[in-house]
């Protein structure tokens, strides 16, 4: 039982959540949130963090040891003695080196400004990726309310042909008008139910774009709050000139900081590279110790013998006696006493310097001069193609406005037409043919002024945009 109500809690949070509208704000932070791109952008920023904090580590000296320990068997030499000796032992040795670059015409300095820039410009590229999602998103929530708009009009065009026919029924029942009246409306009403079908079929295309670009789960339901267009608000077009835009643009937009800063960070790549053409001074120092467990005789002298060997000084012999040795035994040295003996330190100054690498250095150094050159012509093109962005959507926008007055006047007549050729076909003066032609007239002037209304509200949207005030509906 207890079972049973929790799967009827977790259903009803499902239902409830799935029913909630998503307005355009809601969708825009999930999507910042889940979406891949993002995401991607986020792991190369944080990939470039890691190389800035390795890179400015370089300021801090090299520090490394070890320690080692080996058996050795038979004729070898002997750590410890540097003797050749047969015997059997275990050996060990530890080391401590560090090492540290002192000068190197500040080629360390400038990578790691270098880095540190290039740190800084894939966090805006974060903020980048978050504007074009953004900007997508928009496009997306507003293809839906237009598919929605268009599958209304769809659906109040289908009603006005099943009325339609209702009336003409009636009338071919009595007799007042042919047969053929009802067929050709029957027609009409299959042709606007395939329209309606359509419609809502793009609607639900439009809604599976908008989940893709936020990663929304496709199988969960999915809704959004549809302002009304007329609500939408809009700057007048005569204070989003091209020009102004485009100034506004260059100092807020995330991809002109971003190219900024990869260029700066080029041109410390540059010098660095120069720098490491030049002579480095180090310095470097190290500590080692090693001992044996190996086993070393003990000696004793023992009175000389007497030998039959006799040497003549003068006219004197005198009789040789041979030194006698003798081995007493075996003994080990004590392990901290082999290392405090054997212990060494080291420190020096080195200077290193390339008299010759193949080009290698100078060659790094053109190309890193040359990268700065590409960078600056894709800034360049980037604000380049930003004008033009700009310019054309500005165009877009005033075309788009005018398009949008022109279809709304087409909907005008369109529909006064439509109302005189209805009020003709009711007492029998207008054939149906003609009355199908008024009404599909009616019906396109209406899809094509909402199209061209929603089509004017994103390109202003653009504009505002690029004017730094961000995507608001």
């Amino acid at each position: 039982m207890k079972y049973r109500m929790v799967v009827f809690i977790v259903l009803c949070s499902l239902l409830s959540y799935g029913q909630e509208k998503w307005s355009l704000q809601q969708c825009v932070e999930y999507a910042i949130k889940n979406n891949v791109s993002i995401k991607q952008s986020d792991v190369q920023a944080r990939l470039t963090r890691l190389s800035s904090l390795q890179s400015q580590m370089t300021l801090y000296p090299n520090v490394g040891g070890g320690v080692s320990t080996g058996y050795q068997h038979g004729l070898t030499e002997d750590p410890t003695t540097g003797t050749l000796v047969s015997s059997s032992f275990i050996s060990g040795s530890a080391n401590l080196q560090a090492s540290y670059n002192i000068f190197n015409w500040n080629a360390r300095r400038n990578s790691i400004a270098a880095n540190k820039l290039y740190a800084q410009a894939d966090e805006i590229g974060i903020d980048k990726a978050h504007n074009d999602i953004s900007l997508a998103v928009a496009n997306a929530f507003l293809q839906v309310m237009l598919r929605r708009e268009q599958a209304r009009i769809s659906e109040v065009q289908l009603n006005q042909s099943r009325s339609q026919l209702g009336n003409t029924r009636k009338l071919v029942n009595a007799g007042s008008q042919p047969e053929l009246n009802a067929i050709q409306l029957e027609a009409q009403l299959a042709k606007d139910s395939s329209g309606l079908l359509q419609a809502q079929a793009l609607e639900q295309q439009a809604l599976i774009n908008l989940k893709a670009y936020m990663n929304y789960d496709f199988s969960l339901p999915f809704d959004i709050q549809s302002p009304a267009v007329e609500s939408i608000p809009v700057e007048n077009i005569a204070d989003l000139q091209p020009a102004a835009v485009y100034q506004l643009a260059v100092a807020t937009q995330p991809i002109q900081k971003m190219y900024k800063l990869r260029i700066e960070a080029a041109q410390k790549e540059a010098k660095a590279a120069r720098g490491l053409m030049y002579p480095s001074l180090s310095a470097f120092g190290g500590m080692n110790t090693r001992a044996v467990n190996a086993k070393y005789p003990v000696m004793a002298f023992a009175p000389p013998d007497s030998t039959n060997a006799f040497v003549t000084i003068g006219t004197t012999q005198y009789k040789v006696f041979a030194p006698s040795v003798r081995q007493l035994g075996t003994v080990g040295i004590p392990l901290f006493r082999q290392l405090s003996k054997n212990f060494g330190q080291s420190i020096g100054l080195s200077v290193n310097f390339s008299i010759f690498n193949a080009y290698t250095s100078r060659t790094q150094w053109e190309r890193a001069k040359v990268n700065v050159v590409q960078l600056q012509l894709q800034d360049e093109q980037e604000n380049l193609n930003l004008k033009t962005n700009i310019y054309n959507a500005y165009q877009d926008a005033f075309s788009s406005f005018q398009k949008y007055n022109a279809a709304h006047r087409t909907v005008e007549y369109s529909q006064k037409a439509f109302d005189i050729s209805k009020k003709r076909y009711d007492i029998g003066l207008l054939g149906t043919l003609d009355f199908i032609i008024t009404q599909n007239n009616l019906y396109l002037a209406q899809i094509d002024e909402i199209s061209s209304r929603y089509d004017y509200v994103f390109k202003m949207k653009v504009l505002e945009f690029y004017k730094g005030q961000g995507i608001k509906l």
